[in-house]
């Protein structure tokens, strides 16, 4: 038996007893080990670490081969099932993807171990085509694990040393612009292209067992080969799917960014947009008593007074307003009923397709909880505007940036009202106006893949303040996501 094959298939499986006990000559023992082999559910066998290795550091001759050849298998054999099954189809054009020239050993093992895990879970899935489906909002947990996965994979020293030698800093934004390459060259064209490929492996590879094996085992791969055969001979239903995978690898490149901006921020020797200064509440307090800027009332009229119960924000379903925090934690809805102004406020649903708005600093998290919808962040034109509205002293939030948030599939359960006036404890007779329309919701609900990159509001990094702080403007602005 050909030396590569052999170590190949030992890669996946021990050798049959009775093939090593003949010495490695009983060719009807091989041919059984290699059927064998061939068998293997991608959802069920090979581990991650086998798929890593295997496939982008330390590859044996023909592991890559056999590994795509035996997803192709299991991806058809779902499909024989009911290749009416929407995710059947989707878990075949995965592989497939992941199999496409443009990418090198690196990216390629890199997807592997990726879609591995949303591989896993499509395998139990099934969906009749016709339905609408966001196929992002049902893989989230799996997505999420693969990128753990990812981490794992490429926190290996070897992997280390290949990107070094490849001089890629930053993983998690080459993998979204790989994703993006790939999802540009996503046409049925190629998708068949590499399927041909597999299918003639596979050829190959069977063609060794009609070599060695019996009569029964020759039976068995031409029944094998005339079902792949049969599912290729309806690959063009792929078409339907190319748009709506399209959609998920452009979601899934844009969660390796927030990733990529979370994994790499700037630090230098002196405070950039990173790690800017905000002033403190007594620094504002000393700067508004001194010269008072044009968003800050002095007066004792409060004209939206703080008047929402604790017990009115309480609706299930809906984000709870005034938690049950133990002493010593923090949660970041405590007390966040206060924030609203009278009982105007409402739990509302927002829909699918939606977007929100959250003007932040380069220091504030993407993930909070005061958002607004469009038609209040348009009518903003000025950082006075802002502030003024939605009642933020500059100790809470100095501005510079905004993000926007694209409600998903199955809504977003929030509460709306008019912001309340603010006044700090320490400075009486000082008033933010406050009535601005916002929304209030639990961070926890937020999908990072549907929050856009950072964008400039230009109203500028400062906090308005005269208090000597602010931001240190070194370097530019670097629009960095903070997701926490």
């Amino acid at each position: 038996m050909d030396k590569e094959l052999q170590n190949a298939l030992a890669w996946f499986s021990a050798a049959p007893k009775r093939l090593i006990d003949s010495g490695m000559k009983n060719l009807e023992a091989t041919a059984e080990w290699i059927w064998v082999v061939l068998q293997g559910d991608f959802a069920e066998e090979q581990s991650t670490a086998q798929i890593a290795v295997g496939t982008v550091i330390s590859m044996i001759p023909v592991v890559d081969q056999i590994c795509d050849v035996r997803d192709i298998c299991a991806n058809c054999k779902k499909i024989k099932e009911d290749d009416s099954n929407t995710w059947a189809w989707i878990g075949l054009i995965l592989t497939l993807i992941g199999l496409f020239p443009v990418l090198g050993s690196l990216f390629k093992g890199i997807f592997k171990v990726f879609f591995r895990m949303m591989q896993k879970r499509i395998a139990k899935l099934v969906a009749k085509a016709g339905g609408k489906i966001d196929f992002y909002q049902v893989l989230s947990p799996q997505i999420e694990l693969g990128i753990a996965e990812v981490k794992k994979h490429i926190a290996n020293p070897k992997v280390q040393k290949v990107l070094k030698s490849m001089k890629i800093t930053n993983i998690y934004k080459e993998i979204a612009i790989q994703l993006r390459t790939v999802k540009g060259q996503l046409t049925t064209k190629n998708l068949f292209s590499v399927f041909d490929q597999r299918i003639q492996d596979l050829q190959d590879l069977l063609g060794y067992v009609n070599r060695w094996g019996g009569a029964e085992m020759v039976a068995k791969t031409n029944v094998l080969m005339r079902e792949i055969k049969e599912v290729r001979s309806k690959a063009a239903k792929m078409a339907d799917f190319i748009t709506p995978v399209q959609h998920l690898l452009e979601r899934i490149a844009r969660r390796f960014e927030v990733e990529a901006d979370n994994a790499f921020r700037a630090t230098v020797d002196r405070n950039n947009f990173t790690r800017m200064n905000k002033p403190g509440e007594p620094a504002e307090i000393v700067s508004i008593q001194t010269n008072k800027p044009a968003w800050v009332d002095k007066t004792r009229r409060i004209p939206h007074g703080k008047e929402v119960a604790a017990n009115v924000v309480n609706k299930k379903g809906f984000p709870d307003l005034n938690p049950t925090v133990k002493p010593g934690e923090r949660h970041p809805l405590e007390n966040a009923y206060a924030t609203f102004a009278t009982k105007k406020i409402k739990a509302v649903t927002i829909p699918e397709g939606e977007v929100l708005y959250r003007v932040v600093d380069p220091t504030s998290a993407d993930n909070s909880i005061c958002w607004m919808r469009k038609a209040e962040f348009d009518q903003l034109k000025s950082k006075d505007d802002w502030r003024r509205k939605f009642a933020v002293w500059a100790n809470w939030n100095s501005n510079g940036e905004y993000i926007t948030y694209t409600v998903p599939k199955g809504g977003l359960n929030v509460w709306e009202g008019p912001a309340a006036s603010q006044e700090l404890e320490k400075l009486k007779g000082y008033v933010l106006e406050g009535g601005g329309k916002q929304i209030v919701l639990d961070p926890k609900q937020l999908n990072p893949a549907y929050v856009s990159q950072r964008m400039p509001t230009n109203w500028g990094y400062d906090s308005g303040l005269k208090t000597g702080q602010g931001a240190n403007l070194v370097g530019i602005p670097t629009l960095t996501n903070n997701w926490r």
